[in-house]
């Protein structure tokens, strides 16, 4: 079987982590994804409200996270990805950038502490005055000043695929076009001289903007490492349980057969990592549990049907 994952957001709480990392465990999970932008919000980030939280010695923020990595190896949970704050730069905003540089490397290092493999850094969608030439330019140029991170932790950044909100319309954001994200990470590759990018595939951003699920999945191929499994109605990016909106009322419901066969195509065999941080925020804490053990068990199916004839063959 695959391994199956959830995000830390709506479970692990700062205060007392145990508690949460135990519930993720008996529940029938095998990693957590890991939220440093839990941390540092997108809107601090995007107002320039940058706090310290990640720009301070490296011992001194280990002290924060220890506590994360101890409770997780009680439980014999591991941290295969993690997500950093974001946007990484911005345009025009030079000293913010600079500062987020020295987070997202600072988080990197925490990360392989931790024992993460692969971290998440979105890219940049730059406002619609600027050409897709330009936006492909301003990412790949910042995406290059991670590499001598990456190659020291030995972590894979791994980009994805975004929306954009203009004046409440929501429309391609950079890495929707999943030829072009690609070639840019094939191309920061080859510049890196190694492997060092792969792909984050977001099924919720990815229905929100119509698109064809398998195609997406098998145009990425082995670029493909890890995923944020979600729903939404096709509207709006929800972050609720797969499944909730049913094809058979709604048109433009997630197509999880056509998802799941991507997957199934390429060979994937990474985790199955579910990002529904907004589904565990609207449930009572008491029936967490039970939820994440509803989550669990979609990993497991969702393995089943991508390994398919290789899983039953092991079984025998």
């Amino acid at each position: 079987m695959l391994k199956t994952g959830i995000q830390a957001t709506g479970t692990i709480k700062r205060e007392k982590p145990e508690e949460g990392y135990r519930m993720i465990k008996e529940a029938g999970f095998d990693c957590v994804d890991f939220n440093f932008d839990e941390y540092l919000t997108v809107h601090e980030v995007q107002t320039g409200a940058i706090s310290d939280i990640f720009d301070r010695p490296m011992e001194e923020m280990w002290k924060d996270f220890a506590p994360h990595a101890e409770a997780a190896a009680k439980y014999g949970l591991t941290f295969e990805q993690m997500h950093a704050p974001f946007p990484l730069m911005q345009k025009g905003k030079d000293a913010d950038n600079e500062k987020m540089l020295r987070i997202t490397e600072n988080c990197m290092e925490l990360c392989a502490r931790m024992g993460g493999r692969y971290i998440v850094v979105h890219p940049t969608t730059l406002s619609y005055s600027c050409s897709k030439k330009e936006e492909y330019a301003f990412n790949v140029n910042m995406y290059k000043k991670l590499i001598p991170a990456a190659k020291r932790l030995n972590l894979t950044v791994c980009l994805e695929n975004m929306f954009w909100d203009q004046n409440g319309h929501l429309t391609e954001g950079v890495c929707s076009d999943f030829e072009e994200a690609a070639a840019m990470i094939d191309e920061l590759n080859e510049f890196a001289g190694e492997e060092l990018f792969g792909f984050c595939f977001d099924v919720g951003h990815a229905n929100i903007l119509g698109k064809n699920l398998y195609q997406s999945v098998v145009t990425l191929g082995s670029r493909l490492k890890i995923l944020h499994i979600h729903d939404n109605d096709g509207v709006s990016d929800l972050h609720t349980m797969p499944f909730t909106f049913a094809r058979s009322w709604n048109p433009v419901a997630t197509d999880w057969d056509g998802f799941l066969k991507g997957l199934k195509e390429i060979g994937y065999r990474g985790v199955l990592n579910f990002e529904t941080f907004r589904c565990m925020q609207a449930f009572p804490e008491e029936l967490h549990p039970a939820l994440l053990k509803l989550f669990a068990d979609m990993g497991c199916y969702f393995s089943a049907v991508i390994l398919g004839e290789e899983a039953r063959s092991k079984e025998l």
